[in-house]
């Protein structure tokens, strides 16, 4: 009787235990979402540093002292916290074996807190179908919330309200772009689970507000990333779906149709001389770097510019992008001198596969995207074609979707973006395990 009675008290505290880390990370994700790029940016770089450190720390410490005590004792640990386990130690590796370790460190090691960390902290959270829910309308709940900041506040005026607190700007679109394609999730997955009848048409507004918003930032990647989560979803889903990617066509006419500005931009982002011309020289260029150290990369954040001296130039000079430099005369500029320019200004390669292999090296990158592979392709093939499950297809065509705007841009250097990611990949490991549309709720 005695033993009965310890076993009930301890699960009860045991579960509020868990309670409580879900809300510690729930707070840390709202902190990640709105503040962390100002943090990095804008504040003091002790506070700032100290902040992301505490959000990303305090949650995985919480559940550190609940499970590691049981892996020990189970001598089974998951194939996917193994596999964060080695991206970790190719990252640390990659970094120490830099020309300049101390700044590789700093930029792998928020990489790592902000990624790799969060998902093992999500593959324990949302093991709970209560925890799944929650979370999701978190994320449902702030795409209504920034969607609504966004389209009142930063269209009206250029610099925006918020814009001072909230890095979610105009003048920062693709970040922005991608932020509303991760956050989609929500209200997507709730609404497929078809319950929750009284709040759908919340769901429903904050969908069609972020597709909204995506079609007037009037940038390439958010915009492409879109048709391939509706295609995605559609092949593998079930193809009378194929209606909501017409719907998609024509609400972006309409957006088109009544608005010249952003008509407009759309003809200046697909002109010949663009910025694809750009991101297709650096993938020339990434490549010749990556051959001066294929395995362990050249470290995160190393100058690029002493790169391009030895470099032969791939492209026609006419296709690079027009300089609005100084000179009104010159319209196209050396490329050379433009790559310079690019790189004191961003030192990025726009394109988050390329970064990673020139700069961590080929086995990191490898491992890395290997199991982002694996991972989707196992929860595929948990579900049969066309697919049934539409919580799992439509969170993995998002992913997707946010794998093609990533070439567009070193998507997983903004912290925000990294968090979501991965918190959408703990979840996605776990849905195969229940369906929260069909299940009582577990804890």
């Amino acid at each position: 009787m005695y033993s009965v009675i310890t076993q009930l008290i301890s699960k009860k505290i045991i579960a509020r235990y868990n309670n409580w880390i879900f809300i510690v990370f729930c707070l840390s994700t709202l902190f990640i979402l709105i503040f962390s790029v100002k943090a990095i940016q804008s504040w003091p770089p002790l506070i700032g540093k100290v902040a992301i450190l505490l959000a990303c720390i305090l949650p995985a410490t919480m559940i550190a002292f609940v499970q590691v005590p049981a892996y020990f004792r189970e001598k089974k640990v998951p194939k996917e916290i193994l596999w964060a386990l080695l991206v970790f130690i190719l990252g640390l590796t990659s970094s120490l074996l830099s020309k300049n370790p101390l700044i590789s460190l700093k930029a792998t090691g928020l990489f790592m807190a902000t990624g790799p960390l969060i998902f093992v902290t999500t593959i324990y959270l949302f093991k709970s179908t209560r925890n799944q829910i929650g979370f999701l309308w978190m994320i449902s709940l702030a795409i209504l919330c920034f969607g609504t900041f966004y389209l009142f506040y930063d269209f009206i005026n250029s610099e925006g309200i918020f814009y001072p607190v909230i890095a979610f700007s105009p003048r920062n679109p693709l970040p922005a772009g991608a932020s509303l394609i991760l956050l989609s999730i929500g209200p997507i997955i709730l609404l497929a689970s078809k319950r929750y009848t009284f709040s759908r048409l919340i769901l429903v507004f904050g969908l069609i507000l972020s597709i909204i918003i995506i079609v007037l930032l009037a940038k390439k990647g958010p915009i492409l990333s879109l048709i391939v989560i509706f295609l995605f979803w559609v092949i593998f889903n079930n193809i009378r779906h194929l209606k909501f990617l017409f719907g998609l066509a024509l609400l972006t006419g309409c957006l088109l149709y009544f608005s010249e500005s952003t008509l407009s931009k759309y003809k200046s982002v697909f002109s010949l001389n663009s910025s694809v011309t750009l991101r297709a020289e650096l993938i020339f260029f990434g490549i010749h770097i990556f051959k001066e150290n294929p395995v362990w990369g050249v470290g995160s954040k190393t100058t690029l510019n002493r790169y391009i001296d030895n470099y032969k130039i791939k492209l026609p000079e006419n296709l690079m992008p027009r300089s609005n430099l100084h000179d009104e005369e010159v319209h196209v500029i050396k490329v050379e001198n433009y790559l310079h320019q690019h790189f004191r200004k961003f030192n990025t390669f726009e394109n988050i596969f390329l970064a990673f292999l020139v700069e961590m090296g080929g086995l990191f990158t490898i491992a890395y995207f290997g199991g982002l592979l694996y991972i989707m392709a196992r929860c595929l093939k948990s579900s049969p074609f066309p697919s049934k499950d539409i919580e799992i297809m439509s969170l993995v065509s998002v992913l997707v979707g946010f794998l093609v705007i990533s070439c567009t841009f070193d998507t997983l250097r903004f912290p925000n973006l990294n968090w979501l990611f991965h918190s959408l990949l703990g979840l996605l490991v776990n849905l195969p395990q229940k369906s929260f549309g069909d299940h009582p709720e577990t804890n």
